[in-house]
């Protein structure tokens, strides 16, 4: 088998894996929940139990995704996406992030939700590469990164709540354009 032909087989695999799991979209309505939540909780609570409770809270992530997947029949956890290595290396390399979040909750609080919307999505590129549809993880990655440290400049009165309510809307507006896309990309490999 050449190099061509086995970037063409990995390419085809992941575009079914992809496909299948309907672009894995009950992690992203999971972060849309966990952000959302956290958006609330600016406004109810000071900014460092806001982060305490952040830190905390951020371990339900996955298995609320596996909770959303069941109820509505989704498989992503049953997808079995070539290059599987790779997506574990892609989360372990983002949770090294955490050492610099807990840096800032203990010295400079007020920079905590700009590191966990930016560092918490450090694996998104992996991702969608691992899917063979890199667009829709870009596009969600650069502008929650864009929009994160804009409204943590700008507005800091924001950073608790703005900033988190931001973030949970780009995971909405992510969400549909995953179940969108994989629809196209299941509806042309049916095609073929």
């Amino acid at each position: 088998m050449t190099v061509a032909e086995l970037n063409a087989a990995l390419k085809a695999g992941r575009l079914a894996a992809y496909a299948e799991a309907r672009g894995g979209w009950p992690v992203p309505l999971a972060g849309a929940a966990y952000w959302g939540v956290l958006a609330w909780l600016g406004l109810r609570m000071d900014p460092a139990n806001w982060s305490l409770l952040a830190a905390v809270m951020s371990g339900a992530i996955f298995p609320v995704a596996v909770a959303l997947a069941a109820i509505f029949g989704n498989r992503f956890m049953k997808v079995k996406v070539p290059d599987q290595g790779a997506v574990f290396m892609a989360m372990g390399a983002m949770l090294l992030f955490w050492p610099t979040a807990i840096a800032a909750m203990w010295n400079f609080n007020a920079l905590t939700p700009l590191i966990l919307a930016i560092g918490m999505s450090g694996h998104w590129p992996v991702f969608g590469w691992s899917y063979g549809r890199p667009l829709p993880f870009l596009f969600h990655v650069i502008v929650r990164a864009v929009v994160a440290f804009g409204i943590w400049q700008y507005m800091p009165e924001g950073r608790f709540t703005v900033l988190p309510a931001a973030v949970a809307g780009i995971y909405l507006v992510t969400v549909a354009l995953l179940f969108i896309d994989s629809g196209a990309v299941a509806r042309r490999l049916t095609q073929k």
